[in-house]
């Protein structure tokens, strides 16, 4: 079995390392690991690169893409430490940090869609540090399922661990329970449901609407679509920005806000319009993105391009 990235970082005698030298230590051994895995990958690491090229270069010709790919390896190196500390710090520090270095203020926006009675999905995608956004979410008193996949068996029994101590219900994406009927039964007792709009390999392509993403032209994923009208649920777009890894800013944007932003959203299905306002973050901060390597499989070149958008970091996001 090939070992990727996120097999390499948890292995057996790098997570002894992360526990035994704590933190501070564990944030630059996993960067220092990260590079060398390039080093020796340097394939996965010029598909990286190529896709920036193709999807930024192309939206934004002016765009610095060396700092850009260097923050964007950067980017994912964080992505794992985020990962390994939600998963493995005691839960009373975890949520501390994220009282001190989280602007959460946007919470505001999810408890006024959970005002509804009928549950909220809350779409996310691997953007910024989305490990956060559950126990965020449930340090703040909000009820939370989480739709995850786990790389490593050792780390799935983690995870279902600890979000028995935050109170967060996990979904298996790969479980025989079935992902969809499960997120509807939480969506019916009023619960959030979090998941993510751009797992490109598990998309179910519409025959009757199609769509753009980062320039490339694919059918709309049916899936979130799907689980909103058998539940009538609110749906609202979130990310967790990273500004460093002791500084974050939540956005949350309801369905109205979604609307404003994609003039022509009238036309799309919600499913659609969560992923193009993904999109739409993805080309202001690339480097947020950490799914690059899978930007090939998405379809086909739009031949009509994609949207230029400022991918330098010129102001808050909001």
């Amino acid at each position: 079995m090939k070992t990727g990235l996120s097999r390499f970082l948890q292995h057996r005698i790098n997570l002894a390392l992360y526990l035994t030298l704590g933190w501070s230590f564990t944030r630059i051994f996993i960067f220092i690991l990260g590079y060398i895995y390039y080093f020796f990958h340097r394939g996965e690491r010029a598909r990286i690169e190529t896709s920036l090229e193709e999807a930024i270069g192309r939206s934004n010709p002016s765009a610095d893409l060396a700092q850009l790919t260097n923050d964007v390896f950067s980017g994912i190196m964080s992505h794992y430490y985020e990962k390994l500390y939600m998963a493995f710090e005691e839960p009373a520090r975890a949520k501390a940090f994220l009282s001190a270095y989280v602007d959460s203020g946007q919470l505001d926006k999810i408890r006024e869609a959970m005002a509804g009675g009928k549950g909220v999905i809350l779409v996310t995608g691997h953007y910024g540090a989305i490990e956060y956004i559950p126990v965020l979410m449930a340090a703040n008193g909000l009820p939370v399922s989480m739709i995850a996949k786990f790389k490593t068996e050792h780390l799935k029994r983690q995870a279902f661990s600890r979000a028995a101590d935050y109170g967060i219900t996990l979904i298996d994406a790969e479980g025989r329970g079935g992902v969809l009927r499960c997120a509807i039964e939480e969506l019916r007792k009023n619960r959030i449901v979090v998941t993510q709009c751009d797992e490109i390999s598990e998309w179910k392509p519409s025959p009757h609407e199609a769509m753009t993403f980062l320039g490339k032209r694919t059918g709309a994923d049916r899936t979130i679509t799907l689980i909103q009208k058998r539940t009538e649920a609110a749906v609202v777009f979130g990310v967790l920005y990273r500004k460093s890894l002791k500084s974050y800013k939540l956005i949350v944007k309801n369905y109205d806000e979604m609307k404003i932003m994609m003039a022509d959203t009238e036309a799309l299905s919600q499913g659609t319009t969560v992923l193009k306002c993904l999109e739409n973050y993805i080309y202001r901060y690339p480097a947020q993105w950490y799914e690059w390597k899978k930007y090939p499989e998405i379809g086909e070149p739009a031949i009509t391009g994609c949207r230029a958008m400022p991918v330098s970091l010129v102001a808050a996001p909001a």
